[in-house]
C-alpha cells in the first residue's frame, strides 16, 4: 500500500522590504492629487525561508507607525509564488511621514520571543503644491553683453532657474509647469516659453536680442498686474530687463521676478573717486617716486549700468610705470542695487538710481624709484575688454617726483 506524504514548507526565516511606489517615497495629502502626484503609496515585501528561497503562501500582517494620520488599506495578505506581498497606504489631511511594519504571525519561538518582522523605508506625505514663500528665481549672470550684441540660438546670454517647494519645504512634484515672460530679449525655447520641474526645479535660456527697450509694465505679467500685495511695477531704467516667472497652486498664481542688465560693450561713463572722467588723458597729479598712486575707477556703460560679467580690466602700454594687481581684475556678477543693498527684482531701480557699475582699485608705482634723480612722467592705459572683445582704452599720466 502507498501512503501519500504531505511535505510541509520550510519555516520562514525573514521578511524584507523590497520597494515603494512612487520611487521618490513621497505622496501628497488627500485631495491634492494631480498630474505626477499620487495620494497612495504601494509597498512591497518578500518572505524568505531558512534556505534563502522566496516563500510562497505565507501570511503577512501589516501596520503603520501612525494610524491616525494615514490609512492602511490592507492589514493582511498572503505571499505569491515569488514570496512577495504588497499593501497600500492612503494619505490623510496633514503632512507627515510614516513607515509600514510587516510581520510574520506565529513565528515567535523560545530563542526568538517576538514574531519575525521588518519595517519599510520612511514615506513622506507632503502638500505637493507650490507656495509663494518657496518660489526662488535666479540667473547665472545678471550683467549681460546685450545692449548692442545678440546672443546666438545655441549660446544664450544666461540661464534663468526657478526652484519651487511646497509649504513643508519639500520639492514640488516633477512636471510642475512654470511660465516665463520678459520685457526685453527673449526667454524659453521654440516649443514653449517655460519649463517643467524635475526634482523641484528647472531652467530656461535667456537671450539678448530686440527688443532692447521697454514700455511700462508691458507685457502684462503676474509680477506687474493684479491685486496681490507682491505685485510691483517693472523697472523703468534703460537697459534693465525684467523677467517674470509664474506657476499655480491650482487656485492662486505664485510668481517672482528678477532684473537683468543689458550691458553696453563700451566703458562710456567712467568715474574716478566719484568724479566723471573726461574724454582725454587723465592727469593723476604728482606723487613721490617712492610712493604709489592708488585710485578707484567705476566703470559704467552709457546707461550707467554695469559692463558685462567677465569683462577684463588691465593696465597696458605703461611707460615709467608699474601696476600692482587690479582688484578685481574682471567685472563681477552685479545685481541691481541701491545704497540700501541688492534688489534682485530691479523694482527699486529707476533712471535716477546712481550708477550701477563695478569699482576697481589700481596701484601705480615707479619701477625706477631707487635711481630717481629728477621728476619723471609716467603714462599708461587702462584697457577694458568685454567678452565680445570690444576694447575701451582710458589713458592716464602721472608724475613721480624725487625727494
Amino acid at each position: 500500500a502507498t501512503v501519500p506524504l504531505k511535505i510541509a514548507p520550510p519555516p520562514a526565516a525573514s521578511v524584507q522590504f523590497v520597494s515603494a511606489d512612487p520611487l521618490g517615497k513621497s505622496i501628497v495629502i488627500r485631495g491634492q492629487g494631480g498630474i505626477n502626484r499620487t495620494e497612495t503609496a504601494t509597498l512591497k515585501f518578500r518572505v524568505f525561508d531558512i534556505f534563502g528561497s522566496p516563500l510562497p503562501r505565507r501570511d503577512v500582517t501589516f501596520r503603520v507607525s501612525d494610524p491616525a494620520l494615514v490609512t492602511l488599506n490592507k492589514s493582511t495578505d498572503t505571499t505569491d509564488e515569488n514570496g512577495e506581498v504588497i499593501t497600500t497606504v492612503n494619505s490623510g489631511s496633514v503632512a507627515t511621514s510614516f513607515r509600514v511594519f510587516a510581520t510574520l504571525p506565529n513565528t515567535a519561538s523560545a530563542t526568538r520571543p517576538d514574531d519575525i518582522s521588518t519595517t519599510s523605508d520612511s514615506i513622506v506625505v507632503t502638500t505637493g503644491l507650490p507656495v509663494q514663500r518657496a518660489f526662488s528665481l535666479t540667473a547665472e549672470n545678471y550683467n549681460l553683453e546685450g545692449l548692442n550684441k545678440d546672443s546666438s540660438p545655441t549660446n544664450p546670454a544666461t540661464r534663468v532657474q526657478v526652484m519651487i517647494a511646497d509649504s513643508f519645504g519639500n520639492p514640488v512634484p516633477d512636471g510642475t509647469p512654470v511660465v516665463f515672460q520678459t520685457n526685453m530679449g527673449s526667454i524659453g525655447s521654440s516649443d514653449k516659453g517655460g519649463c517643467s520641474t524635475v526634482n523641484g526645479g528647472c531652467s530656461v535660456d535667456f537671450r539678448t536680442q530686440d527688443p532692447r527697450s521697454h514700455e511700462k509694465n508691458q507685457p502684462a505679467t503676474p509680477c506687474n498686474t493684479g491685486s496681490s500685495p507682491l505685485v510691483s511695477d517693472d523697472s523703468a531704467r534703460d537697459g534693465l530687463a525684467t523677467v517674470c516667472a509664474s506657476s499655480s497652486d491650482g487656485t492662486n498664481t505664485i510668481f517672482s521676478k528678477i532684473g537683468l542688465f543689458f550691458g553696453g560693450s563700451s566703458a562710456s561713463k567712467v568715474y574716478m573717486d566719484g568724479n566723471p572722467l573726461g574724454s582725454g588723458v587723465t592727469d593723476l597729479g604728482t606723487v613721490r617716486a617712492a610712493d604709489s598712486k592708488v585710485f578707484v575707477l567705476q566703470l559704467n556703460d552709457e546707461n550707467l549700468n554695469p559692463l558685462p560679467f567677465g569683462t577684463r580690466i588691465e593696465v597696458s602700454n605703461a611707460v615709467n610705470a608699474a601696476s600692482a594687481a587690479i582688484v578685481p581684475a574682471t567685472v563681477p556678477n552685479i545685481y541691481p542695487h541701491t545704497a540700501a543693498g541688492d534688489d534682485i527684482t530691479g523694482t527699486s531701480i529707476t533712471r535716477d538710481t546712481p550708477a550701477q557699475g563695478s569699482s576697481h582699485t589700481f596701484s601705480i608705482s615707479n619701477p625706477n624709484a631707487a635711481s630717481c634723480t629728477a621728476p619723471v612722467t609716467a603714462t599708461f592705459n587702462v584697457t577694458v575688454t568685454t567678452p565680445g572683445n570690444v576694447v575701451t582704452t582710458i589713458p592716464f599720466k602721472l608724475t613721480f617726483s624725487c625727494p
